[in-house]
């Protein structure tokens, strides 16, 4: 009981520095290292991908750990989707063309080859397909988790806030103003802190056979 008042002190007191963080960037640094911070290649940026690497790293070690006895497929599906994360995030679709592959526009653009449709077309349903069967396998478990207070679901919970509060900003108004794009990304880059934080703290609750 101790270590999980502990590790969910942990977890809030993170939560508690982002809008502590958010003040610090839009008044305290300066306008070159603010502006620079929030670019697609700026430090939030580069922390953000940092820890998805490292959730999708920690998946793969579950993976092909061979004494990893909880689902093994749930680990798969859950990798890919951060994978595809990992890739939005880094905005992977700019090698290929400037419209991202997530919205309708990209498949009714006569510039992109059909190859290319048919090809974020299939990456996606698989990821609409990942996406289903987790959340079919594991929201009950989850919510039953959050509602005694295990840490790695207060982690999980979370990063859902603070993915949807990135969101909101990116796709409101507060999207046109500096101080809306600094809460857009500093959110994303806690969310990916949020996720590593449940991929740690979920790792002592999975089963493996014993050597």
């Amino acid at each position: 009981m101790a270590d999980k008042l502990t590790t969910n002190l942990i977890n809030i007191l993170i939560l508690t520095l982002l809008p502590i963080y958010i003040s610090i960037h839009v008044f305290l640094l300066t306008p070159a290292l603010s502006y620079g911070g929030i670019a697609d290649a700026g430090f939030l940026s580069i922390i953000t991908l940092t820890f998805l690497g490292c959730v999708f790293v920690t998946l793969l070690t579950l993976i092909f750990n061979p004494n990893f006895s909880s689902s093994r497929l749930t680990a798969v599906a859950s990798a890919y989707v951060i994978l595809i994360y990992f890739l939005r995030e880094a905005d992977f679709h700019r090698l290929f063309t400037e419209e991202h592959v997530t919205r309708g526009a990209f498949y009714t653009m006569t510039s992109v080859p059909i190859w290319q449709k048919l090809a974020a077309g299939i990456v996606f349903i698989l990821l609409a397909v990942c996406l289903v069967y987790l959340i079919y396998q594991n929201a009950n478990t989850i919510w039953k988790k959050i509602r005694i207070y295990e840490p790695w679901a207060i982690a999980f919970l979370f990063w859902f806030v603070v993915l949807v509060i990135s969101q909101i900003s990116d796709k409101s108004d507060l999207n046109d103003i500096h101080v809306g794009r600094v809460i857009e990304e500093c959110c994303e880059c806690w969310a990916a802190i949020f996720l590593f934080l449940t991929s740690v703290q979920i790792l002592p609750t999975l089963e493996f056979h014993k050597q």
